[in-house]
């Protein structure tokens, strides 16, 4: 495989303003980002639209760029917004269904970069979540801005941090409300403050590892999405990013989950994203699922929703390293809702999921209504499970509903 570097933009040339209003949203920031300021029109229209560069200030994801490894794994500050995504399906040693996720945003203003981290643990009733953010220069942030074989990824936000031993993986990973292992026999001032709060106390501690039956390329071990890591985001307007996934994961570790520490073992799906546009007029939100079909199949399939046309992709990861993609024609998906739908918002609590010519037809189910975060811009991000031609477990996100 003939792999070149993405060019990275040294020197930005023009000025992009920032007002006070922005810098208040910065430190609210949700998903991929920082919500822009905009007037209550705009905000009602979806503030997730007020994301993309409309200064020309930053790189656009070109289907001409080549992904390099381990180099992607480091920041593209040559783009506006990126962010590294790990969701897990953990069990505990009493047999107990446990999910968990973490993500690590940036976003870049004029020559500064804003860092945002969110992570979030469930079980099938309870929901806990918590928020850190930082930028390079104020003392509490550690990022790699250039990953190399000896050098591996590493990203440090306060006290969570996700630490590579070579590349991106393996690596150990962790995060949650507090940081004292014996906080169940004497917590640390930061644990009875977050208790004073009404939050419960959790913890997670991973190993993650690419499963050793699994070689998603005989050399880089990652899936590219869409046409080699483009991937498109809308039918007619040349909205994209650059995309890759690791789906198997081999996960074990501990929490700290209803006051006592727990032994987990599990898998994880990893993914990577990054480009300096998001959603067009037309679009409002999307629907994002990670599905395990089975031990050797992984299925990634997202509609973004449109009034105009739905814009859908999917794509099939086998162990074996190969991976086949799938457009908006080959997929149906249909939102269900229920008289007692997902807590505080209009999000549906199932879907349907037809892919005929993968022989696919399941349905998806929330498993806890409140895995919902609520950092500035609100979105479910959780565990489901599915039944029909195959049945398991995976995660889903959802954004842009109206309440």
């Amino acid at each position: 495989m003939n792999i070149k570097p993405i060019k990275y933009r040294e020197n930005l040339k023009k000025k992009v303003k920032v007002n006070t209003c922005n810098m208040v949203l910065f430190s609210v920031l949700i998903m991929l980002f920082t919500s822009a300021c905009s007037d209550k029109e705009a905000t009602k229209r979806s503030p997730l639209k007020g994301l993309g560069d409309t200064t020309g200030e930053f790189e656009k994801p070109a289907r001409s760029n080549i992904i390099e490894f381990p180099a992607a794994h480091a920041p593209q500050k040559s783009y506006q917004q990126e962010w590294w995504y790990l969701t897990a399906n953990l069990t505990t040693e009493s047999g107990e269904a446990l999910a968990t996720q973490w993500t690590l945003f940036r976003r870049g203003v004029e020559s500064k970069h804003w860092y945002f981290a969110h992570a979030a643990l469930a079980d099938t009733q309870h929901h806990q979540s918590a928020f850190r953010s930082a930028r390079a220069g104020l003392g509490n942030l550690t990022i790699n801005n250039k990953v190399t074989e000896a050098k591996p990824f590493n990203a440090k936000i306060d006290d969570w941090q996700w630490q590579s031993s070579k590349g991106l993986l393996p690596a150990n990973l962790h995060y949650g409300s507090f940081v004292s292992k014996d906080a169940s026999d004497n917590a640390s001032p930061d644990a009875t403050k977050e208790a004073r709060k009404g939050k419960e106390l959790w913890q997670v501690n991973l190993n993650l590892a690419l499963d050793k039956s699994s070689s998603a390329n005989p050399k880089e071990n990652y899936f590219l999405q869409g046409d080699n890591g483009y991937s498109q985001k809308h039918h007619h307007l040349a909205i994209a990013s650059h995309y890759y996934s690791q789906p198997f994961i081999k996960v074990s570790g501990e929490v700290y989950w209803q006051n006592k520490w727990q032994k987990v073992t599990g898998n994880a799906w990893f993914d990577r994203e990054w480009g300096s546009q998001m959603l067009a007029e037309d679009q409002q939100g999307w629907d994002w699922f990670s599905l395990r079909l089975n031990e050797h199949t992984a299925l990634m399939v997202y509609r973004i929703r449109s009034t105009d046309k739905d814009y859908l992709y999917g794509s099939l990861m086998q162990r074996d390293g190969t991976i086949r993609t799938l457009s908006s024609k080959d997929i149906i998906i249909k939102s269900r809702f229920s008289n007692q739908s997902v807590v505080n918002a209009e999000y549906p609590d199932s879907f349907a999921i037809e892919i005929a010519q993968e022989g696919i037809d399941i349905t998806v189910k929330v498993i806890n209504k409140s895995q919902i975060m609520r950092f500035g811009i609100e979105y479910f991000e959780g565990m489901v499970s599915f039944s029909g031609s195959h049945q398991g477990q995976g995660f889903l996100e959802m954004t842009g509903y109206e309440k």
